[in-house]
C-alpha cells in the first residue's frame, strides 16, 4: 500500500486475519488477509473527518480461553488445566453472536465506532462524544473488560479521565434494524501529579507532570494500568530571592507507575473523627503500587495480552512489563514489584564496521517506534526507527528454574488446545530439554478420551514434528510424525466423505465406520486378496452406500496417488532395509492399508480412480500385490518380517519401478538456524534473510537403490509437480512449496491447507529484490 499520509497506527486482529492501517487525517483503512502470507485485499475504508486517532482495536469475540490459575497436576487432563472463562462480546447481534467491528478514540474526545456485518460488509459507523462535552486530549488507550464494555483512558493535563462504554444491537421490534446504541459513562480519574494518587485529597504537588503513554496492563483487564510519565520538580529560590526570582524547574525524572483500582471504604464524614462502628460508603479509587525510574525519556510501553501463568505454585511466570527509552534501551520490568530484570541496547549490534554495507552500520540515531509481545510473553518484537526489525527472549530458563519444564508443557498444550502459535515456545526451548517434553506431551496426550485425540491427533503430531526436527539425531522420527499426520489428515478426509444415496442420514450408517471396524478386525488380516476382502465387506451392506460423488474422486486422486506411492517405498525399502522405521509404525502401514482399500473400493464405481505406476509387466495387479504387502506387514507387526515376505517384497522390485520420495523436507527460518548453533544473535537482511547452512533446492541424498529420481519442487500435500517458472508458494518455516492457485479450488484438502503448511508454517510469496534507488 503506497500513501502520502503519514501511517500511525498498524492494528492485528486476535486471529492475525484482519489489519487496520490508520493514517493521519483520520484515514482507517481495513485489509483482509488471504490465502497467503502477502495476500491482502482492502475492504473497507473509514473517512473520520481530519480526527487526530489516538487509539485503535478491534471487537472482542467472546472467546477466552485460560490456564487454570490453581495447582493443577501437570498430568491432569486438558479439561482440568484449561477451562475457557466468561468473556461477553463487544457487540452481541440478535441472537447471541458476536459482531465484528473496530474502534479508536481520538484527539479531540470522540469515541468512532465502526461495526461490520457477518459477510464483512460496513453495518454502520458511529461518533460519541467522551464526556458531556468534547475535550483535548493527547494519549488514549483502552481495554475489554469481561463485562463487555470498553474502557477508557485518556490524558489532559493534570488528569487522567476514564470512561466506560457499552455497545448495544437496537431491538427489531422498535423498527430501528441496522442500528446500535452506544452508552458513555464516566469511570474513576486520577491525578497522578498528587503523591496519593486520589484527585480528591489535598496533598503536595510532586511538580510538573507529563503523560507520554498510557496502556492497560492486560487488554481484559481495566483494572490495571500503567503510566508512563515525566516529573519536572521545582527548585525552591532562596528567602532573599523568593520576591525577585519566579520558581525554576530543576531534575527530570522519569518514571513508570502502575495503578490498580481497589475498593476503598470512605466515611461519611470525612471533617469528624468517625466513630469505630460507623459504616462508611465503598468506592472505587486508582492506588499506585509501584513505579520504575529511567534516566532517559520513555517513548513506549508493552505488555503481554494476558497473563497465562500468574498464581500456580508449581508452574508461575512473571508477568514482563516492556519500556522503550529514548537512548535506544529495551528494558524488561517484573509487573508484581515494578524491579527491572534485564536490559537490551539496540546500539550493540554487529556489523558496524566501515566495510559493511550501509544497512548494516550502528546508527547512533537508532530510537524504538513500536514494542509488541507474543501470545506467551516469553519474546519480543521491537521494531526502530531504522527499518530494523528485533526479535528478543524475555524469559530464559535459568531465569525460572526447576518451574520451567512444567511452566513450558502447560504453554505447549494451551497452544495444542486453543490453536495459537507454538513459534515463539520453540524458540525459548533449550534443545536439551527437546526429548524429555516430546516424552511428557505424549504420555498426557495418550491418557484422553478417543473423541479428544481424535480431535487434536492432527495437530498434535504437527508439534511433535516441529520440536523432532530442532535435533539431529531424531530427524527419523520427525519423518514418521510428519507422515503420520499427512495420513491422518488424508483418512479424516476420506471419512468425511458422504455417499451419494440420501438415507445414509447418521454417524452410524455411514460406511466409512463400517470400513474401519472391518479393517481394525482379524478377518480382514486373514484375508490378503484385496477383491476378496471388498466382496466381504460389500456382501453385509448396500453398495449404493459405497459411492460418492463423481467431482470429489478426482479432487482425491492426487492423495490417492501419494498413498499408493508411499506404500510402495516402504515395501522396496523393506526389502533392502528389514529395520527400515517407517515399516516397523503400525500407525503408517494400518493408514496405507485403509486408504488403498477406500481407493479400490471407489474404483469400481470410477474407473479413473487409479493410481499411476510405472510397471515392468502388464500381467500383475500391482494394486492388489501391494496391498497384500502391507496386510502381510500389519499381521507381522511389532515381530520382526520373515524371509518370506522380504522375498515377496524383492519380487515386487521386478514388477513395478518406484520413485524416490522427498520425505524429509528440511525445516528453514530462525529455528533451523538455532538448532545449526549458530552463533546469536542471528541477523537477516531482506532477500537475503535465506542462512547458508539450509538446503533450499530440494536436493536429497538418495535412499533407495534402482530408484527413480524425485520430482523436483514437489508439492508434498497435493502431490503435484511445480514447473520452475510457475508461480508458487514458499513455507516461512520448511522448504515446502505450493502451487499459487490454491485458494481458488472447491477441494475440501486444498482449503484445509489453504493458510498454513503442515508443519503449521505461513505461505510467503518468495521475496523479489527492491529497486536500487530504495
Amino acid at each position: 500500500m503506497e500513501s502520502v499520509s503519514k501511517v500511525i497506527f498498524l492494528t492485528f486482529s486476535s486471529d492475525g486475519s484482519q489489519l487496520l492501517v490508520v493514517l493521519s487525517m483520520g484515514r482507517v483503512h481495513l485489509f483482509t488477509k488471504g490465502a497467503g502470507l502477502h495476500q491482502w485485499t482492502s475492504s473497507h475504508t473509514c473517512d473520520w473527518d481530519g480526527e487526530d486517532i489516538l487509539h485503535i482495536n478491534f471487537f472482542h469475540g467472546g472467546i477466552r480461553a485460560c490456564v487454570q490459575s490453581g495447582d493443577v497436576n501437570v498430568h491432569a487432563s486438558y479439561t482440568e488445566k484449561f477451562i475457557a472463562q466468561p468473556h461477553k462480546p463487544t457487540l452481541v447481534d440478535h441472537g447471541q453472536c458476536a459482531m465484528n467491528g473496530f474502534f479508536a478514540v481520538s484527539a479531540s474526545g470522540l469515541l468512532l465506532v465502526c461495526v461490520l456485518t457477518h459477510e464483512g460488509a460496513i453495518f454502520t459507523e458511529k461518533k460519541i462524544v467522551l464526556g458531556n462535552t468534547r475535550d483535548n486530549f493527547s494519549v488514549a488507550t483502552a481495554a475489554l473488560a469481561p463485562t463487555g464494555h470498553i474502557h477508557v483512558a485518556t490524558w489532559k493535563p493534570e488528569m487522567i479521565k476514564c470512561w466506560r462504554a457499552e455497545l448495544k444491537m437496537l431491538d427489531q421490534a422498535k423498527g430501528s434494524k441496522g442500528d446500535i446504541t452506544v452508552t458513555i459513562q464516566a469511570a474513576q480519574s486520577f491525578c497522578p501529579a498528587l503523591s496519593n494518587t486520589t484527585w480528591h485529597t489535598s496533598t503536595k504537588s510532586e511538580g510538573l507532570v507529563q503523560v507520554t503513554c498510557l496502556r492497560y496492563t492486560e487488554l481484559e483487564d481495566p483494572t490495571s494500568l500503567l503510566v508512563a510519565l515525566t516529573v519536572e520538580k521545582q527548585v525552591k529560590a532562596s528567602p532573599s530571592q523568593q520576591s525577585s526570582t519566579p520558581p525554576t524547574l530543576g531534575a527530570m525524572s522519569h518514571l513508570v507507575r502502575r495503578y490498580q483500582l481497589q475498593d476503598q471504604q470512605r466515611p461519611l464524614l470525612k471533617p469528624f473523627k468517625p466513630m469505630a462502628d460507623t459504616v462508611g460508603i465503598a468506592t472505587k479509587e486508582w492506588f499506585c503500587m509501584g513505579e520504575w525510574a529511567s534516566s532517559s525519556p520513555i517513548v513506549t510501553l508493552s505488555t503481554a495480552t494476558r497473563h497465562l501463568l500468574p498464581g500456580s505454585a508449581a508452574a508461575h511466570l512473571p508477568f514482563i512489563i516492556t519500556a522503550a527509552t529514548a537512548d535506544a534501551y529495551i528494558c524488561a520490568i517484573n509487573r508484581d514489584n515494578m524491579q527491572q530484570l534485564s536490559s537490551h541496547n539496540l546500539l550493540n549490534v554487529r556489523g558496524g564496521n566501515e566495510d559493511a554495507p550501509v544497512s548494516k552500520r550502528v546508527a547512533s540515531e537508532r530510537q524504538v517506534v513500536s514494542l509488541t509481545h507474543t501470545w506467551s510473553g516469553l519474546s519480543l518484537l521491537a521494531l526502530d526507527s531504522m527499518g530494523s526489525l528485533h526479535f528478543i527472549t524475555l524469559i530464559r530458563p535459568a531465569d525460572i528454574g526447576p518451574q520451567w519444564a512444567i511452566s513450558l508443557i502447560l504453554l505447549l498444550e494451551f497452544a495444542l488446545v486453543s490453536g495459537s502459535d507454538w513459534w515463539d515456545l520453540l524458540v525459548s526451548t533449550p534443545h536439551s530439554s527437546i526429548l524429555m517434553l516430546t516424552d511428557k506431551l505424549s504420555d498426557t496426550f495418550q491418557q484422553h478420551s478417543t473423541p479428544i485425540t481424535q480431535h487434536l491427533h492432527i495437530r498434535f503430531l504437527i508439534m511433535k514434528t516441529s520440536m523432532l526436527r530442532l535435533l539431529g539425531s531424531q530427524q527419523q522420527k520427525a519423518i514418521e510424525s510428519r507422515i503420520q499426520a499427512q495420513l491422518t489428515a488424508t483418512q479424516q478426509l476420506f471419512r468425511t466423505l458422504r455417499p451419494v444415496t440420501g438415507d445414509v442420514a447418521t454417524a452410524e450408517r455411514n460406511i466409512s465406520v463400517s470400513i474401519q471396524n472391518y479393517l481394525e478386525s482379524r478377518a480382514s488380516l486373514d484375508i490378503l486378496d484385496i477383491e476378496k476382502s471388498l466382496d466381504q465387506l460389500c456382501s453385509s451392506m448396500n453398495v449404493k452406500d459405497c459411492q460418492v460423488d463423481p467431482g470429489q474422486l478426482q479432487n482425491l486422486q492426487p492423495l490417492i496417488q501419494f498413498a499408493a506411492d508411499l506404500a510402495l517405498f516402504i515395501l522396496f525399502m523393506l526389502a533392502q532395509n528389514s529395520k527400515f522405521e517407517l515399516a516397523r509404525d503400525p500407525k503408517i502401514v494400518q493408514s496405507l492399508r485403509e486408504l488403498l482399500f477406500v481407493a479400490r473400493l471407489w474404483y469400481r464405481q470410477n474407473k479413473l480412480v487409479l493410481p499411476q505406476m510405472f510397471r515392468k509387466t502388464q500381467s500383475v495387479d500391482v494394486w492388489a500385490q501391494i496391498y497384500k504387502l502391507l496386510t502381510r506387514v500389519a499381521q507381522i507387526l511389532p515381530g520382526e518380517p520373515d524371509s518370506t515376505l522380504i522375498d515377496e517384497c524383492v519380487l515386487l522390485e521386478t514388477q513395478v519401478m518406484c520413485q524416490e520420495l522427498p520425505l524429509h523436507v528440511p525445516p528453514r527460518g530462525v529455528l533451523a538456524d538455532m538448532a545449526s548453533s549458530a552463533s546469536t544473535p542471528l541477523q537477516y537482511e531482506f532477500v537475503n534473510g535465506e542462512s547458508n547452512n539450509v538446503n533450499t533446492s530440494g536436493a536429497q541424498p538418495r535412499i533407495l537403490e534402482g530408484a527413480l529420481p524425485p520430482l523436483p519442487l514437489l508439492d508434498p500435500l497435493h502431490y503435484r509437480y511445480i514447473a520452475p517458472q510457475e508461480p508458487k508458494f514458499n513455507c516461512t518455516r520448511c522448504c515446502s512449496v505450493r502451487a499459487s492457485w490454491w485458494g481458488d479450488s472447491e477441494s475440501v484438502w486444498d482449503h484445509h491447507w489453504a493458510s498454513n503448511c503442515i508443519c503449521s508454517g505461513h505461505w510467503a510469496q518468495p521475496p523479489t529484490s527492491p529497486p536500487k534507488a530504495a
